[in-house]
């Protein structure tokens, strides 16, 4: 059993820590509140960026509404944590997901997403048997091809048969612009953007067009929000890494307004040659996906490579890498770095204050 690290400093800490920068974690929080406020969209994010239900109840004092998820065990995971508004982001398929998700209704209102028909009936009868009520997005491909129906004829035709379905209820429409995050011209991106969301808003008026009320329009990612909140007719998003502001979001997504507040503290174990280190992290500890990681107070050192419980980093001349130092690692992408942890470490002035147990690690089916 860890003990607390509750009131250690960093440099008590043992190796390798997940940490959170709780002076720049607030920040980021309140730039993401005010940005959305300002702009009267709602805010749910996903969960699966961070996997804690401290850090949602974070979110939630902020103004966030609830979260979203991607697995019914995840949203298991927040409901019992006290989390009451909760959108699984992902096809609930299965006799057992279908029973969990109805059972669920009891302590939250979990609702979830479909994109064909198949999936509605066994889905009603688990309400029906459960005496329960379960809300229903219809999923709407805005460009990526991957889930979702293909036309704003097709969402019609989705929503009149969730309404239709006894136990479900037809509560709104959600796509994800995701393919236009990398774009690197803003300009280009907006547009992108425009044209993604603009589908979305399509099966919206038809949608009500046929008489059926869409309460939720529900999109957007961190790597995209602060395009896709100007558009109106959107009524939340699902932004929820970019609080993080790992190099995912600030280099590769360009999210502009973030301070870097998640980093793995890693210990140098080796020297091998004048200009090369060794640290106590790897693949196991952090993630490298689309950026490698850097270190924080090293500018003048690139991490070379991560093998599965090391990181070769190349010293610049000058710069000082004693066996033993710990050095502050910001990871390529904090989505694939929490889930490689059991907790992270909430420090201010580099004293933990908080840990947050990561309860929905694991939490695949």
């Amino acid at each position: 059993m860890l003990l607390s690290s509750i009131g250690l400093t960093l440099e008590e800490l043992d190796t390798p820590a997940l940490l959170l920068d709780l002076v720049a974690f607030e920040a980021n929080v309140q730039t993401m509140a005010n940005h959305l406020g300002a702009r009267k969209v709602q805010w749910r994010p996903h969960a699966k960026a961070f996997k804690s239900p401290a850090i949602a109840h974070e979110l939630r004092r902020a103004g966030a509404i609830g979260v979203t998820v991607a697995k019914v065990s995840e949203a298991e995971v927040m409901a019992s944590a006290g989390i009451e508004d909760i959108l699984i982001a992902h096809m609930v398929v299965g006799p057992s997901k279908v029973a969990r998700l109805a059972a669920l209704q009891r302590r939250s209102d979990v609702k979830a997403t479909v994109d064909h028909p198949d999936q509605l009936e066994p889905m009603g009868s688990a309400a029906v048997r459960a005496g329960v009520e379960v809300g229903i997005l219809v999923d709407v491909d805005l460009g990526m091809r991957r889930c979702g129906v293909r036309s704003a004829e097709a969402a019609v035709e989705l929503a009149r048969r969730v309404s239709e379905t006894p136990g479900l209820r037809f509560d709104g429409l959600m796509g994800y612009e995701g393919h236009t995050l990398f774009i690197p011209d803003p300009d280009a991106k907006r547009q992108a953007i425009d044209e993604a969301i603009g589908r979305l808003l399509a099966a919206k008026s038809a949608v009500e067009n046929a008489g059926l009320p869409c309460r939720i329009v529900s999109a957007g990612g961190s790597g995209s929000y602060q395009f896709t909140a100007d558009i109106p007719g959107i009524t939340e998003l699902q932004a929820g890494g970019g609080v993080f502001a790992c190099r995912y979001y600030t280099e590769i997504c360009r999210v502009a307004g973030h301070q870097p507040a998640i980093a793995v503290l890693a210990t140098v174990v080796s020297r091998p040659e004048p200009d090369r280190a060794i640290l106590d992290i790897g693949r196991k500890s952090i993630s490298d996906f689309q950026t490698p990681p850097v270190l924080a107070d090293h500018p003048g050192c690139q991490v070379l490579g991560l093998s599965a419980e090391h990181a070769t980093v190349e010293v610049a001349s000058g710069e000082s890498l004693r066996i033993g130092d710990r050095v502050r690692v910001i990871p390529g992408y904090s989505d694939f770095t929490f889930v490689l942890h059991d907790r992270i470490l909430a420090h201010r002035s580099g004293v933990v204050e908080a840990c947050w147990p990561l309860l929905g690690r694991g939490m695949l089916q």
